[in-house]
């Protein structure tokens, strides 16, 4: 059995501190919200739980939640300002105070597990084929555990993993019947053990293993016999896991206050290394979800945060929204699940006070920008520069320098001196690039060559830069990074006025 090495704990992410501020929604768009959900709440107002997603053979897309009662599934594609409940799903709804229900789909088929009592207790299988021409139908719910709170589908093996309580500590059936599960194997004694969720790929198993405080890595080629390969230490509690797609980093959540979502590196399973980790206002995420370079995290009351992980050892927040507007406090409250999987680039996050969103990302990627704050060529240090997009601090170092990621596009700066509001610039940030951007203050935008006037010199050095190719960004009228006739003809225009 191979053992994380802790040879990286501290890690340093920039050569800037960020300042901590309220969470606040940007570069997600509110497609639609169903808030009936919440009606059912408890006296305590929890009631909805983890959501997930379908699409059926003719396109159409459906969002599944859960709620106090059981389980609705939306169509959010016929009309997507306005979902359409078209089936409602009872389940067991008691003697859990958050009413936890989990959800996975193979193929055409849905399967729901939950920790409450009652009716029609154990994993709930529902037929989605008939959709959309007529309701889907129940199949007969499969007993073999009754009360789980977390599912995974292994669809390449067709596998199904039910978290379970120890000795058996996940249960595993044969979904070659989607109808009709089968068990047929588990992880018993100490494999799994303190089981909280499981994720697999490629014959590999990721699982959460709760108060025993580590992520364990099993090889499942043999089903019959999992192997621990590797374990990883989780400071608070090990709660969920995911893959990135290249397979080489695993991004683990511990769902306790203070406790950051890590990127690793298990390239190599002999030495594993922390190399990222980020953490919301609110210091306490629930779950991670990767799709192609972004981790979709449900964030409780910050609500939903989307970060950037095309560079593990810098993630960059690119896209937010606070679905719990109340507070960024601390609590099990706000945003339980997101669901990144769709076809048509909907977002789905389930809020327990608040219900569904359905939400549109648009895909916004991070990019990098550094360079040299200075103000009369003299290097300015502790530079403030705050984002107007979302509110986000960077600071210059001792030498002037800056460096931080952010989402794509030409984006809005304040920049603060000890408080003192100083210029407003803006930054063309670029995809998954670093562009190097020194940035003059207490210069006004044209006055290329800084003598404190705007004539014809100006345009004599900016045609010179444009000639030998140099770029600077005392030039760049448009602020599109590029230096070229349109910021000359700009500048003609400023001088003229």
């Amino acid at each position: 059995m191979r053992n994380y090495k802790i040879s990286i704990i501290s890690i340093v992410l920039l050569l800037l501190c960020k300042s901590v501020v309220a969470s606040v929604s940007f570069n997600m768009e509110l497609v639609s919200k169903v808030e009936g959900l919440t009606e059912y709440n408890s006296s305590s107002n929890f009631g909805v739980s983890d959501v997930w997603g379908y699409t059926d053979e003719t396109g159409i897309e459906y969002a599944i939640v859960g709620y106090r009662n059981g389980t609705h599934i939306y169509d959010v594609s016929s009309i997507p300002d306005n979902p359409l409940l078209i089936a409602d799903i009872a389940g067991p709804s008691n003697g859990d105070y958050y009413f936890h229900r989990d959800y996975k789909t193979y193929g055409d088929h849905l399967y729901i597990v939950n920790e409450m009592t009652g009716m029609d207790a154990g994993m709930q299988v529902i037929d989605l084929s008939p959709l959309p021409a007529s309701a889907p139908i129940k199949r007969n719910t499969y007993t073999g555990v009754t009360q789980s709170h977390n599912l995974w589908i292994d669809t390449n093996s067709r596998y199904g993993f039910i978290e379970n309580s120890y000795p058996e500590n996940i249960h595993i059936v044969d979904l070659s019947n989607p109808d009709t599960p089968v068990h047929s194997s588990s992880f018993s004694s100490l494999d799994g053990y303190n089981c909280h969720d499981i994720y697999t790929a490629n014959d590999m198993a990721y699982i959460p293993e709760g108060w025993s405080n580590q992520f364990g890595i099993y090889d499942i080629s043999d089903i019959l016999y999992p192997i621990q390969l590797a374990t990883i230490p989780a400071f608070g509690y090990a709660h969920n896991a995911w893959l990135n797609e290249a397979g080489t980093h695993l991004i683990t959540g511990e769902e306790t206050v203070g406790m950051t979502v890590k990127i690793w590196d298990i390239q190599d399973l002999d030495n594993i290394n922390l190399v990222g980790e980020y953490l919301g206002e609110n210091s306490l995420a629930h779950n991670v979800h990767v799709k192609n370079d972004f981790v979709y995290i449900s964030h409780y009351t910050t609500g939903i945060k989307v970060i950037d992980i095309f560079d593990p050892t810098d993630p960059i927040e690119v896209a937010a929204f606070d679905t719990y507007p109340q507070n960024d406090f601390d609590g099990f409250y706000g945003c339980w699940g997101a669901f990144p999987f769709t076809e048509n680039g909907y977002v789905y996050a389930s809020d327990m006070q608040h219900g569904l969103y359905i939400l549109d990302h648009g895909d916004i990627e991070a990019g990098w920008v550094n360079g040299f704050i200075v103000e009369n060529d003299v290097a300015l240090s502790n530079v403030e520069i705050k984002s107007t997009l979302n509110g986000k601090s960077y600071y210059s170092n001792d030498s002037g320098y800056y460096h931080f990621g952010f989402p794509q596009g030409i984006q809005e700066f304040e920049f603060y001196i000890n408080g003192q509001l100083i210029d407003i610039q803006t930054i063309t940030i670029y995809p998954h690039h670093n562009t190097g951007h020194d940035i003059a203050l207490g210069i006004e935008l044209g006055d290329v060559n800084g003598d404190g006037s705007l004539n014809i010199l100006d345009i004599v050095t900016l045609v010179n830069w444009i000639l030998i190719d140099d770029y600077n960004n005392m030039g760049d009228m448009n602020s599109d990074g590029q230096l070229n006739i349109l910021d000359v003809v700009l500048l003609v225009n400023l001088i003229l006025s």
